[in-house]
């Protein structure tokens, strides 16, 4: 199968030594963070929309913009994505106070 992902969303590794199978995670990870639609409709050549979909809700981080995009197209509510419970509702000061 002939997969074309962005290499430059692999800027930190050796695109060549990725493997599909071990480093799926990864590879969703980075394409939900940063790829676009081409490189989304790549990795579902690659993967099922429920491993997709399973990654995507255990994802430490996706900004706040990927993750409402990703939640429409997922199809996934908000609140069962990992990343979401992490958003602090308090604004932090850029000070502190004593």
């Amino acid at each position: 199968m002939k997969v074309n992902l962005n290499k430059t969303l692999f800027w930190d590794v050796d695109f060549k030594n990725l493997d599909y199978d071990k480093d799926d995670f990864f590879i969703i990870e980075r394409v939900l963070n940063y790829g676009d639609k081409k490189d989304y409709e790549e990795i579902k050549k690659i993967y099922s929309l429920d491993k997709i979909k399973k990654i995507a809700k255990s994802i430490d981080y996706i900004d706040k913009k990927n993750i409402n995009f990703w939640s429409i197209v997922l199809d996934i509510p908000l609140k069962s994505f990992k990343c979401i419970k992490k958003f602090s509702i308090k604004r932090q000061s850029a000070f502190l106070s004593r």
